[in-house]
């Protein structure tokens, strides 16, 4: 089945790519999601436009990641946890947890550009870095006892 992709797909294409998918992919997969419309020529027409809008909000959040990323340079984020005795987190702390805490500072992002090697699961200061496509930067977070 052919269709045209409506959003940027890791492994698959780009908005406005026309590509040839298997029928049961197309249509239970993208469509439903709103990420692919079938391949006709209203629809080529139509995709440019949505091409462009989509240009544009990217490059809004390129502009507001790099914002995010000049704050978090160099910073150190205090998260408060319940420990046990010898001092293990009773629930690790991921990116989630993470992004909730940057978020009551004012700092608001998706959870997947921060990009830790597994969840924290004791206390200490623990390097965690930020990444969105090309803009990175890294920081610290510091799990302190209640």
């Amino acid at each position: 089945m052919k269709v045209i992709l409506t959003e940027n797909i890791k492994g698959l294409g780009q908005i406005g790519e026309t590509l040839e998918v298997k029928n049961g992919y197309a249509r239970n997969f993208l469509m439903p999601r709103h990420l692919a419309i079938l391949a006709t020529a209203e629809n080529l027409k139509q995709i440019g436009e949505l091409k462009k809008k989509k240009d544009i909000a990217v490059k809004d959040e390129i502009k507001i990641m790099k914002d995010v990323a000049e704050k978090l340079n160099n910073f150190r984020l205090l998260i408060e946890a319940k420990t046990s005795e010898k001092g293990h987190l009773y629930a690790a702390i991921n990116s989630k947890n993470i992004t909730d805490v940057l978020k009551g500072r004012g700092i608001e992002m998706n959870p997947n550009y921060i990009l830790m090697s597994e969840p924290i699961k004791e206390l200490g200061i623990h390097p965690v870095l930020f990444k969105y496509y090309d803009i990175e930067t890294s920081f610290e977070v510091e799990v302190v006892k209640i």
